[in-house]
């Protein structure tokens, strides 16, 4: 049924449940994927994983199911491919899906399911957390950069608030759960010839902590709008998230969930900690809701 359907992804519209069809089931890995024509879940980035994907279950007829994780997969020329599986490159007709992975399908039978018109619900309260902690990684990409402006001795690209953006220039990897974003950043050759005095930085960590900490605090005092801005349901297309700092419009691309307000956040709090090696930090990020 995947060759001729119609499949698409509303988790950009912040709506977490819908009505759907299961147009295809089948045996993945130690469980099963199941592939609906529509879907309010968030599925995992397959390139930058950072955001765990959404939880929730289906239901149809007396039947819920639980949907444990959420996959980007990819149809092409009668083959799936599913996370770390799909090609590097792809023609612009190649189309994101998400892909709903079910531990168990409760003695179902994978043929027998599709067909089937369901409910597609999201765990709301995952989905909120999780946003809450990508939301709260974002200002503190912003804090961050704000506090380190002071140790670059060269032009380079600047954050919509002006200052130096050592977020984009260092960042490595992140891993954004509930209530909390770990961000690692590498500070190599490359940033150096950049213009950024790592030596000095790095000598000041712990007052720098301290500064970013009380930035996000006052940022945080008054109540923010936030939103992402999208033009289309397809998942690869890009978004922007945005907000308001100081008065002042901030934008960054960013594909995940996000908070509608950060007057929803009670405490965010910043830890800088050292990394594998002298060359990386470790940000993680806690975030209270209200």
């Amino acid at each position: 049924m995947l060759n001729n359907a119609v499949i698409e992804s509303s988790f950009m519209t912040g709506q977490l449940s819908l009505d759907a069809v299961i147009i295809e089931a089948f045996k993945y890995n130690d469980g099963y994927i199941v592939i609906t024509n529509n879907s309010p879940f968030y599925p995992k980035n397959y390139k930058w994983g950072d955001q765990k994907s959404d939880v929730g279950v289906i239901v149809f007829n007396n039947h819920e199911l639980n949907i444990v994780k959420t996959y980007s997969a990819i149809f092409i020329d009668g083959k799936i491919y599913i996370d770390h599986d799909i090609p590097n490159k792809l023609n612009i007709e190649d189309k994101l899906i998400p892909a709903h992975y079910l531990e168990s399908l409760n003695g179902l039978e994978c043929q027998s399911i599709v067909g089937e018109k369901v409910k597609l619900s999201v765990d709301a309260e995952t989905r909120h957390k999780v946003s809450a902690a990508h939301s709260m990684a974002h200002f503190m990409s912003l804090a961050l950069n704000k506090a380190a402006n002071k140790y670059w001795n060269k032009d380079y690209d600047t954050d919509s608030l002006g200052n130096y953006n050592l977020d984009k220039a260092a960042i490595f990897k992140s891993s954004i759960s509930e209530l909390k974003s770990i961000d690692t950043y590498r500070f190599g050759k490359s940033i150096k010839k950049k213009g950024f005095d790592k030596t000095s930085f790095l000598e000041n960590i712990v007052s720098l902590n301290e500064e970013i900490n009380l930035i996000l605090k006052n940022w945080l005092a008054t109540g923010s709008e936030v939103r992402v801005e999208y033009t289309s349901k397809d998942i690869e297309n890009l978004r922007l998230w945005k907000s308001t700092v100081e008065n002042h419009p901030v934008v960054i691309p960013c594909g995940g969930t996000h908070i509608k307000n950060t007057k929803e956040i009670q405490d965010v709090k910043v830890e800088i900690k050292p990394g594998e090696s002298d060359e990386y930090i470790v940000i993680i990020t806690h975030c209270k809701l209200r």
